[in-house]
């Protein structure tokens, strides 16, 4: 059976309906409109629609559509006043759905939305009016907007006295937020809050997902919704430039804040009241605004999977590196390795003794902060004597926190050290002694690469969120890698490429005094340290730069070298000339002068000597080797007062 509506337009003529209500329709289908001061007849009737039209006023419809205006009554209670007065049942009509009703009623008002120009004038496109349904209430001049596609509600506003109108709580149900679809929390675009459904219309028009609280109060309804649904694009707050608007975008934002809902506010509309106003004005400005609103939404939660521009990049102001130790150990994931028995952990326990009183440690300035490491390859006895040695009867720093036991990484390490830091929150050096106690197991078709990475990448992104150090002891391997030593960490290629620091202690030979302190990293700089453990501080310490001993020797070497002190002695004694002799001659001087015998060759002598020619030149002697065999070698003070191009002058002078 139909509903009511359907009934009352098919089953009873239009004419009857007109006549009933005091218009007479003449043979002709003509009669009296009386909507306007009609002397002439100027209403018509279409037989085969059942509808009627006056083509001096425009008014047009059905005959509900003719009741409802003539007696000003809602299309409903005029569909069942002229069912009353014909005799149609509807009982069964009236228990349909309400909401079907108003579907109805919004099918045949999206039907007319061409019989009015209001959305075009207020910037709204063809392509939108079509696609959120928009309609138009032929009755009562208004425009109809429904709150989504399913038509179940709807709100309607006069294009002549721009009054408003919604139906009945008990036709259509408690009023909802427009487009609340956009709350759903599936998708994680932003979502903008205006007041009005015209200017979330407009906003979507712009390439933004919008809702509307249809007035103030009604943020409170889009907040429950958005946590209801753990919304997880956020809310932008758009409400309108005025007084009551800023006070509902403050009274939601604490609402937002309080429940840990993603949200900013942004003023969309610029210096105009609402987003619509400015579409009217600007659509590419808009346009820009609600671009500008998602980027800043974007950039407010950014994570670290999100892409970020360099522009912003560069103009960001951004926190320093958080460092342990200065240029040395920064905050992240960072490993210690060394061959067994090289003094690894006596390394670490000096760091931990430094870092918590804030002393260097190898010169390096640390930030003082507390320690937590985990020994455990050692016992209490043994950190008890390696502290009473290390400490010299001083009194232990507070701030160095003991683990002998562990789970692995596995099992739960990472979850006890966030333990440990909310009881202790000012460690910042997690020290493991070592890696290999903590690994967990590797699965059945995973390599050895991939499993390392896994654990590690997991590792430096808990040290990463936590700001904090965590150093692993580890070891390398027994084949040596003059060309690169950090080829020699234990493991695969993972290790390094996950760390954010490496720090290896090697030596040349186990029983060498000094060790090379190689350290690179992602925001060091690759350098060498020679370093000696002092055994009897228990202290590691710095002897200097790879570079500052290599030419410390070097200069050891030259100063040492009896050659170079016969050939100072002799032009000290020569102060005026110079000495000049053969090579024959140098070595007689050599034994005559250093007590020393030599027994080189010639050329063996001559190339001695020439790897010392730059060094003798700084120690301001000048040597030449010439062709004759008497005078194979001559050495002359360098006289700074006589420019250098004439030095060599000198020499051919004394040639002649």
């Amino acid at each position: 059976m139909n509903d009511l509506f359907e009934k009352v337009r098919t089953e009873i003529n239009i004419a009857d309906v007109l006549e009933r209500y005091g218009t007479r329709i003449d043979r002709s289908g003509k009669g009296l409109c009386p909507f306007h001061n009609d002397s002439t007849p100027s209403l018509s009737i279409d037989k085969s629609t059942n509808r009627f039209k006056c083509f001096a006023c425009g008014e047009s419809g059905s005959s509900i559509d003719f009741v409802a205006k003539l007696k000003g009554m809602e299309p409903l209670d005029a569909a069942k006043e002229i069912a009353d007065s014909f005799g149609i049942r509807y009982e069964e009509a009236e228990q349909k759905s309400k909401k079907q009703t108003i579907k109805e009623y919004l099918r045949e008002c999206i039907a007319n939305v061409g019989k009015t120009d209001y959305f075009q004038r207020r910037g709204l496109s063809a392509a939108t009016i079509k696609k959120y349904c928009l309609g138009y209430d032929t009755w009562r001049k208004s425009v109809v907007i429904p709150y989504s596609s399913k038509l179940e509600y709807y709100q309607s506003r006069g294009t002549v006295e721009k009054t408003f109108f919604k139906p009945k709580t008990e036709d259509a149900g408690v009023e909802p937020v427009f487009n609340t679809e956009a709350l759903s929390g599936k998708s994680k675009c932003p979502v903008f809050v205006v007041e009005s459904p015209i200017c979330a219309l407009s906003i979507m028009q712009c390439g933004g997902v919008a809702v509307a609280t249809c007035g103030t109060g009604g943020w409170r309804k889009v907040a429950e919704a958005a946590e209801k649904s753990k919304i997880q694009g956020g809310l932008i707050l758009c409400f309108d430039n005025d007084e009551p608007g800023r006070t509902a975008s403050k009274s939601m934002a604490a609402e937002l804040f309080e429940h840990n809902i993603k949200y900013i506010a942004y003023n969309v509309a610029g210096e105009c009241k609402d987003p619509n106003e400015l579409l009217m004005k600007s659509a590419q400005q808009l346009e820009a605004n609600v671009k500008a609103a998602k980027l800043e939404m974007r950039k407010r939660y950014a994570t670290d999977k999100d892409s970020f521009d360099a522009y912003d990049l560069v103009n960001e102001t951004l926190a320093p590196i958080t460092w342990i130790v200065e240029n040395l150990l920064p905050t992240g994931l960072a490993m210690l390795c060394a061959p067994s028995k090289y003094g690894k952990s006596w390394m670490v326990l000096q760091l931990c003794l430094a870092a918590a009183e804030g002393n260097s440690f190898l010169n390096f300035k640390t930030v003082k902060c507390e320690c937590l490491y985990y020994a455990l390859e050692d016992g209490k006895i043994r950190l008890q004597d390696r502290l009473k040695k290390m400490l010299r009867n001083k009194t232990a720093p507070r701030g160095i926190h003991f683990v002998i036991k562990a789970d692995t990484l596995e099992t739960g390490l990472l979850d006890k050290i966030t333990e440990e830091l909310r009881t202790f929150p000012n460690i910042k050096l997690v020290i493991v002694d070592t890696l290999q106690k903590v690994r967990g197991k590797m699965s059945k078709d995973e390599t050895l690469y991939g499993n390392e990475y896994r654990e590690m990448a997991a590792v430096k992104d808990f040290a990463d969120k936590n700001k904090i150090c965590v150093l692993f002891v580890h070891h390398l391997r027994k084949m040596a890698d003059e060309g690169d030593v950090f080829n020699m960490i234990s493991g695969s290629t993972a290790l390094m490429g996950a760390a954010d620091t490496i720090l290896i202690i090697s030596k040349k030979k186990r029983n060498d005094q000094n060790a090379t302190f190689s350290v690179t990293g992602r925001d060091i700089q690759q350098s060498d340290l020679v370093i000696a453990f002092n055994q009897a501080d228990y202290k590691w310490e710095v002897e200097g730069t790879a570079e500052e001993i290599a030419e410390r020797r070097e200069r050891e070497e030259y100063e040492n070298n009896v050659y170079v002190k016969t050939i100072k002695e002799l032009v000290r004694r020569n102060p005026v000339g110079g000495w000049s002799g053969s090579a024959a001659d140098l070595m007689k001087a050599v034994y005559d002068i250093t007590g020393q015998q030599v027994a080189d060759s010639a050329s063996s002598v001559g190339r001695q000597i020439t790897k010392f020619d730059y060094k003798l030149h700084c120690d301001d002697i000048e040597h030449k080797a010439s062709r004759s065999a008497s005078r194979a070698h001559t050495f002359k003070r360098i006289d700074r007062s006589i420019p250098y191009c004439r030095q060599s002058s000198l020499y051919d002078n004394d040639d002649e």
